[in-house]
């Protein structure tokens, strides 16, 4: 943290990057124009430096920064994985050869009983995973559940009962801003421990591997091997689990400053869920087709005996706002629903022709059989 000693002077730059909670501004300057809406202000951090000279201020940055990696390292780990591959020799035996590595990545301990979250690629092809911690600790851990549609795994490292693991601080992905300071940490091409920092490029990031998950896209360098580690905000809270890159071709592997992480919100609930036993495949429902429109969501069908049907919604319904938000993509909401918990009473607000309506709908959990796709009369 920054001492109070240096209150006073902030530099333009720290203004640029530093993404916390604050206070608003007093008194914002606005230009004499003809009457106009009045500007939304949004809330900024303001540090008073007192009369610390600029480089005593890039010091204590330096200083929050480094201390903030130095409490979230201990929480990371790098993930092994081996197996077994069997052979048939000249006179039809079959011989089983030494096991070999098939994959290294990241993880992050989300829970102090020895829970790691991960991604589930990064599980794959392996049949015995090894665990190793910031102190060079090795353990063996076993697969908890995964949730293939989020990429996400859960294992849990074999210990003595009563050892305790140091978990890292759950933060708030939702509550990100895009321009904020952030930093990736994971184990790239087999280098342990390796932290880069960025920005928030933007939220709510849409790409084909994964079509469900509002991807937070990030400009800190990640790398083969930084799957399943750990984007922290400044604070060192948890806010996205580094997923995948675009590279700048099909041979390429290195980064060109374009990640993807998975919103810790999405990642942690789909591991608590794995954690408490449920299936992780489970997820709320709505029951609507839908399409974005330039004007917004368009529901083009309403599946029978969904909660939408339940809720009177019909084909035709634009969608407006989800419990006072607005909603711009058909992804959003889907991000929206499948983060709510079931019983949970949602007020959407609805354009139907020219009319604006408002339906309360109760999420419930997606159900197992097949549902033919047919829309509710007119």
């Amino acid at each position: 943290m920054i001492k109070k000693s240096y209150k006073a002077f902030l530099p333009l730059a720290i203004l640029l990057f530093w993404g916390c909670e604050g206070t608003a501004l007093s008194s914002p300057v606005i230009a004499q124009t003809p009457p106009a809406p009045a500007p939304q202000i949004v809330q900024q951090t303001v540090i008073d430096f007192g009369d610390a000279e600029p480089l005593q201020v890039a010091k204590a940055l330096n200083t929050a920064m480094a201390d903030t990696v130095e409490k979230v390292l201990p929480s990371v780990v790098v993930i092994r994985t081996e197996s077994t591959r069997y052979i048939v020799d000249w006179y039809g035996r079959l011989l089983s050869e030494a096991k070999r590595p098939v994959g290294q990545g990241s993880g992050v301990i989300i829970d102090p009983r020895g829970y790691v979250i991960t991604n589930n690629h990064v599980l794959q092809g392996g049949q015995s995973i090894e665990v190793i911690l910031q102190d060079e600790t090795s353990y063996q851990a076993q697969v908890v559940g995964r949730n293939t549609q989020l990429d996400i795994a859960v294992l849990k490292i074999m210990h003595e009962d009563g050892h305790l693991f140091p978990a890292i601080e759950a933060g708030d992905s939702d509550a990100i801003r895009v321009g904020e300071m952030v930093m990736a940490i994971g184990s790239p091409f087999s280098l342990s421990s390796t932290v880069t920092n960025g920005l928030i490029s933007q939220k709510g990031r849409n790409e084909a591997n994964l079509p469900i998950v509002d991807f937070i896209q990030t400009s800190a360098p990640i790398n083969p091997g930084n799957s399943g580690g750990p984007l922290i905000d400044v604070e060192g809270k948890l806010i996205g689990i580094n997923t995948m890159i675009r590279t700048g071709s099909a041979t390429s592997q290195g980064s060109i400053g374009i990640g993807f992480a998975i919103p810790s919100n999405q990642a942690l609930r789909a591991a608590k869920l794995i954690i408490d036993g449920t299936s992780p495949e489970e997820l709320p429902w709505l029951g609507v087709m839908m399409q974005d429109t330039r004007f917004g969501v368009l529901f083009s069908r309403i599946i029978p005996n969904s909660p939408a049907a339940d809720a009177g919604m019909e084909p035709g319904d634009l969608l407006l706002t989800v419990d006072r938000r607005t909603i711009r993509s058909g992804a959003e909401l889907s991000s929206l629903i499948r983060l709510s918990e079931p019983g949970d009473q949602l007020s959407i607000e609805l354009l139907r022709g020219k009319e604006k309506i408002v339906r309360v709908v109760t999420t419930r959990l997606m159900p197992e059989s097949e549902l033919e796709l047919i829309p509710i009369e007119n």
